[in-house]
């Protein structure tokens, strides 16, 4: 019986400790990104705002698995996207104008709006991850994504 109840003890002891370090563990900051969009050319169809950490699947916004947000293009010029966790990361802003879900393209050029953090110079290639990443430190940053249109 004696060994019993020390059994018992010697587990609510340990079950004690290990609440304690899970009550006394803060939990990691939290940052908030808000994005602004200049030069939205109209307010039809979607936007869709893919935020990775991911510098290999950044342009593909099905797959990046980070933050994902689809609002109709009339309400998106200011965007907010909380509690995410700080680190290194890449913004792509799609304008699906005729709301089919993707991003239109003409022999490779595409027809409805796109932008990526820092804004990065436009060649004849998609940007590359480097040029795109940006840091989101804890609390709140802002991201100013100005829209590109081709055709």
């Amino acid at each position: 019986m004696e060994r019993m109840e020390r059994g018992r003890l010697g587990r609510g002891l340990m079950l004690a400790g290990l609440m304690l370090g899970i009550v006394g563990t803060a939990p990691p900051p939290a940052a908030d990104l808000n994005v602004k969009l200049a030069g939205l050319r109209s307010g039809k169809g979607l936007v869709r705002v893919c935020l990775t950490q991911s510098s290999a699947r950044f342009l593909e916004c099905k797959e990046s698995g980070a933050a994902m947000l689809n609002v109709p293009a009339a309400k998106a010029a200011q965007l907010s996207l909380a509690k995410l966790r700080p680190g290194s990361y890449a913004l792509l802003v799609i304008h699906d104008e005729n709301g089919n879900g993707k991003l239109d393209m003409t022999l490779g050029i595409p027809r409805e709006g796109f932008g990526f953090s820092n804004n990065p110079t436009i060649h004849m290639r998609p940007p590359r991850a480097e040029e795109v990443r940006f840091t989101l430190a804890p609390g709140a940053s802002a991201q100013t994504v100005r829209m590109r249109y081709v055709l």
